[in-house]
């Protein structure tokens, strides 16, 4: 199929853009030599597309990031003035022009660009006949002018310059226009172009969001008539539905199937080589019986020696593991996991060791690089547990090399860096707004109503299925709302990358100390002088242990198990507790950064002997969230505003008193609670507060962690929520929010220890301290450690006065069990 489009490259204009205007938008200051060199692009006439480009080798800064942000800028001001003026519309197009034709040239190089525009395309060859035809368009002129065209164009640049994310974005674009005007054929080529970049490399990208676009795709060619592209489409559904985290059962018998009814070789050698995939590690015999029959018939699939020799070399590398004799045409590696595997190849003994340390070093730049051009908190969830394992073992190398700082370096790269994503929105979003065609309230509403169903019907109806479907369309809607605020925003774009230790060595105050349980089972702690090795721990005996204390500690009905609970409350204390003491003796403020299960457990104030004993305690997500906090200016008011919002149903009978005393201690105060809450005036007032109290239920969900919410207003099916995404819109200054809510503490360490959870979505968006429960909490013992919390607030600061109340709530004979005080932890500075 053709894929160039005839005209790529400005066309000659006599009739540029105003001077004046183009120059105001560029910036307030000198311009820099590429934005000097935008300029004259821009007021410069030319012939055709060659001198163009030779216009382009005469300025080198033209390709380089800084003049494309310089362009950026200019389609952003366009596209402000087109909502007020559409004859602005010539001028977008133009810089748009412009800015693809550019990257155009970084991405494959000028030379070979005007190779291609030179050979020109023929409007009447074969494959641009097809083109026009699946495409929905009849005139070859249209190509270069199609929205969804020029959005496919766009993809394909974005793709080579390694801007995945952009790419998929402008895919989707696509497709939606392609989709409406029933262009099947070509939406079928779009999807199936998604269900690629959106798999990844191997490892890489989500597989179930990647097997929808498969679908979508396979749904496309049906309608469109197309056998070739059913057969391709069907295929990677049969194979990837087959994976173990695809978690789609039976699927791939289905898929194998229809691909029979399309092509009986095709089924008949793709059923074996699923067969043999699926059979390698349980029944190896036959998994290699399958694999040889495969290699012998490939001629099955296509009379082309290309295909055959690919799915030849692909059953040779499953049989690998079966028989190690096997020859395998092995590539270079290029992808991060590609080099991350030959690295475990090349160890063999102490050369070897030095060999693996060097290409994990490589495979951790390399994987830096991919995640370079990603913006959404989403896609790094995603990039860092397919990549974690490679920062694992390089993390695991510079340890056994004695380099704790570079160690700790390697794991921060891989650590939270969804938080990072969301720190960059939340500064996008300041003044912005959603678009007009945000779906997000739609299914936000939708979410409350199926989850006050599957309340009714204790989730033994199809309600509970309806939730999931709403909640993952409401995901994509915010993702959606996320990507028009990045592809809108003015430049310069804020960025926040990962943290080094030295970075946040200059910045920690003398007293403080930061303890790292890093997920290789090392404990490390970091002071003003770097970074060393406290001591080790068993990360799966930790797991175990944190698994029992959080059963444990949240039945406080089952008496028996108190003596369970004490022993396995010591273990955890001689495990993770007693190691540190030493380096912690002479500091007044301790900074924990948790991994995996340790986030269950509240780590501080496990008996005997807890750590925040006379020390502030907090926790927190990253050492790059911390550096980000400590980065932020903060000047505290004289005079400080508190906010509390509470009890919207009227289910919570001691959280009205709760919130007043909570107020008592602020002469600038506004509460509300009960029925008559007006969500918009909370919203309003949440920015220039110093001080937030929510006292209302809080509400998580399995399998959607980044949709937690706090209920704001109403009652059942007419309940408004406060999500999480809501959260990051916000622009707060709070110098503490505390979450008197069920589960609204509740951190996760999501695989490639991503953080998730209500306080790290809070600190990115601008508060200093969080405080929030692990579970459940008591209405009535929640208000009265409050109550002391609020009373010794006036004198400490939020960890030594949370951890005063939680004392004096045990010292209570029916509150003694740790359900009623240990369930509240500080997050962010202590």
């Amino acid at each position: 199929m053709q894929r160039e489009e005839p005209s790529r490259y400005p066309r000659p204009s006599r009739h540029p853009p105003d001077p004046g205007q183009q120059e105001r938008a560029l910036d307030d200051r000198a311009p820099s030599a590429a934005a000097q060199a935008v300029h004259a692009l821009l007021t410069e006439s030319f012939d055709g597309p060659l001198p163009f480009l030779a216009a382009i080798e005469r300025r080198p800064e033209l390709l380089t990031d800084e003049a494309e942000a310089v362009l950026d800028r200019l389609v952003a001001d366009a596209v402000a003035r087109e909502r007020s003026d559409p004859k602005h519309i010539r001028v977008r197009l133009m810089l748009e022009r412009v800015r693809r034709s550019l990257r155009d040239c970084r991405a494959h190089g000028v030379a070979e660009v005007r190779a291609q525009v030179a050979s020109g395309v023929d409007p009447a060859s074969e494959a641009m006949q097809v083109t026009l035809k699946w495409a929905g368009l009849r005139d070859p002129a249209e190509l270069s002018t199609d929205p969804a065209m020029i959005a496919w164009r766009e993809a394909a640049i974005l793709q080579s310059l390694g801007r995945t994310e952009e790419a998929i974005a402008h895919l989707q674009r696509a497709v939606r226009a392609l989709r409406e005007r029933r262009a099947y054929g070509m939406e079928g080529e779009v999807e199936f172009q998604l269900w690629e970049f959106v798999r990844g490399d191997r490892a890489t990208g989500d597989l179930g969001a990647a097997l929808r676009h498969a679908e979508l795709a396979e749904a496309a060619f049906r309608k469109a008539g197309s056998e070739g592209g059913l057969r391709r489409a069907l295929v990677v559904l049969a194979i990837d539905s087959d994976l173990p985290t695809a978690q789609v059962d039976g699927r791939s018998e289905f898929y194998l199937d229809r691909l029979a009814e399309v092509d009986a070789g095709y089924g008949s050698w793709f059923r074996s080589y699923v067969r043999g995939t699926r059979l390698l590690w349980s029944a190896s015999a036959e998994a290699a019986e399958a694999l040889r029959w495969c290699m012998d018939s490939v001629h099955l699939l296509s009379d082309d020696a290309g295909t055959q020799a690919h799915w030849r070399n692909e059953c040779a590398r499953k049989l690998v593991v079966v028989d190690p004799s096997t020859p395998v045409a092995e590539a270079s590696p290029t992808s991060a996991n590609d080099q991350f595997f030959a690295a475990l190849r090349a160890f063999d003994g102490q050369a070897g060791d030095v060999v693996m340390a060097d290409r994990l070093h490589q495979a951790v730049r390399t994987a830096e690089e991919e995640r370079r051009h990603v913006r959404s908190a989403a896609t790094q969830r995603s990039r860092s547990a397919s990549l974690g394992m490679i920062y694992l073992a390089a993390a695991e190398s510079a340890r056994r090399a004695g380099r704790p700082a570079e160690a700790l370096d390697t794991l921060e790269r891989n650590t939270s860096r969804s938080l990072l994503g969301l720190l960059t929105l939340n500064r996008l979003w300041a003044g912005a707004e959603a678009p007009a065609t945000s779906l997000s309230t739609q299914y936000k509403q939708q979410a409350v109503r199926y989850l006050s169903q599957a309340a009714a019907d204790a989730g033994t109806g199809g309600s509970q299925k309806q939730l999931g479907t709403a909640l993952h369309r409401l995901r994509r809607a915010l993702s959606d709302d996320d990507e028009h605020i990045l592809t809108t925003a003015l430049p310069p774009y804020p960025r926040f990358e990962p943290a080094s230790v030295a970075a946040l060595a200059e910045r920690l105050p003398r007293d403080d100390i930061v303890l790292v349980y890093a997920p290789i089972g090392q404990i490390y702690g970091i002071t003003r002088d770097g970074a060393d090795t406290v001591a080790a721990y068993d990360v799966q005996a930790t797991e175990r242990l944190c698994s029992d204390y959080h059963r444990l500690a949240t039945s406080p009905e089952s008496h028996d198990d108190c003596s369970r609970l004490a022993t396995v409350s010591a273990a955890l204390v001689a495990a993770c507790v007693d190691p540190v003491r030493k380096v912690v003796a002479d500091r007044r403020r301790i900074v924990i950064v948790p991994s995996g299960a340790l986030w269950s457990v509240p780590l501080a104030v496990l008996d005997p002997s807890p750590l925040s004993a006379g020390r502030a305690v907090s926790y927190v997500p990253s050492l790059s969230v911390l550096l980000a906090m400590l980065e932020q200016q903060h000047h505290r008011r004289r005079v400080e505003r508190f906010v509390g919002v509470g009890d919207p149903d009227g289910s919570l009978p001691h959280a009205a008193a709760e919130l007043v005393h909570a107020a008592s201690g602020f002469y600038d105060r506004t509460v509300q609670s009960g029925p008559g809450i007006d969500e918009a005036t909370v919203l309003a007032d949440l920015p220039e507060a110093d001080v937030v109290h929510f006292a209302c239920h809080g509400i998580t969900f399995d399998g959607y962690p980044d949709l937690s919410a706090l209920h704001m207003t109403g009652r059942g099916a007419d309940r408004h929520l406060l999500w999480a995404p809501d959260l990051v819109r916000l622009q707060l200054r709070a110098r503490l929010i505390v979450l008197a809510a069920c589960h609204s503490g509740l951190s996760r360490a999501l695989p490639g220890n991503e953080y998730s959870g209500l306080p790290g979505v809070l600190l990115a968006s601008g508060a200093r301290a969080v405080i929030g429960p692990l579970w459940q909490v008591d209405d009535r013992v929640t208000a009265t450690l409050m109550h002391h919390f609020y009373s010794g607030l006036r004198r400490v600061g939020p960890a030594a006065a949370l951890h005063r109340a939680q004392q004096v709530v045990r010292s209570g004979p029916d509150t003694a069990h740790p359900y009623y005080w240990a369930a509240f932890q500080p997050f962010g500075l202590p």
